[in-house]
């Protein structure tokens, strides 16, 4: 008796799967979960001053690099997190590190971070849990003339583009090189003169150098022009004051990192 066509159609392609998976290799849903190599060292000495605790993580196809960065930083690339999100990282080891990751082939960005999760779990042997908490935080708006932004970047960035941690001081001003709203928000948070995390609703998309002028020089002063007025003025955005309900991951144990 003959199989029926359609039937038959789709043992075919079953087989015709089922053979290139096996002459393929894996499938891209059994992607790696562990780097092939990382290497743990202590970052190279650095003097202090400005920019002295500023990290840089740059990404590749194939691996991530990550230069002066200490536990934390870590903790927030591999969860997605911003520093507000994190807790009980203040009790762990908090020297910083330069970190070189490969993972033998091309792997998607979400991948890399499962990959660095599974590094800070086997290297320093991290332990956490997640909690939600009201937070008083400050919202990023776009105001009522709209944003005043320089041009987006990301048609032009390289892939793997480096981010820093920190904005640099250049002539009085702080100078956000790379940074997305997310990460604009998150550099924010850390500049003496923000009290709050600043969390990002503007709902702009892009990467882009944002310059605020004479920013640094008036966290000095202190009769100086707040910071919110001078997002407000030069980047036509607004901090608003608000309470949120946030996701916190908390670290319960981590450890200096094992040998490579």
């Amino acid at each position: 008796m003959k199989m029926p066509r359609m039937r038959e159609a789709m043992l075919t392609m079953v087989m015709i799967l089922a053979l290139a998976t096996a002459v393929g290799g894996q499938s891209p849903s059994e992607e790696p979960v562990a780097f092939e190599v990382a290497s743990i060292r202590p970052a190279m000495a650095r003097t202090g001053g400005e920019g002295g605790s500023r990290s840089q993580i740059e990404t590749a196809a194939d691996g991530v690099t990550m230069r002066n960065i200490d536990l934390r930083e870590m903790v927030e690339w591999a969860y997605g997190l911003q520093d507000y999100q994190v807790a009980g990282a203040d009790t762990a080891p908090s020297e910083r590190y330069d970190v070189r990751t490969r993972a033998g082939e091309r792997v998607s960005d979400s991948t890399l971070k499962r990959m660095m999760q599974d590094l800070l779990t086997t290297r320093f042997k991290l332990q956490i849990h997640r909690e939600r908490k009201t937070r008083p935080v400050y919202e990023l708006l776009v105001g009522k003339g709209g944003p005043r932004l320089p041009k987006d970047k990301t048609g032009t960035l390289p892939p793997g583009y480096p981010r820093e941690s920190l904005p640099r001081v250049v002539d009085g001003s702080f100078v956000f090189s790379n940074v997305s709203m997310g990460e604009f928000v998150q550099q924010l948070s850390d500049i003496r003169g923000i009290d709050l995390p600043v969390v990002d609703r503007t709902g702009i998309a892009g990467v882009y150098d944002i310059t605020l002028k004479s920013a640094a020089s008036a966290v000095l002063d202190p009769q100086g022009t707040s910071l919110l007025t001078l997002i407000q003025e030069q980047l036509g955005l607004k901090l608003v004051s608000a309470k949120d309900p946030v996701e916190v991951l908390v670290v319960d144990h981590a450890e200096r990192p094992s040998p490579d």
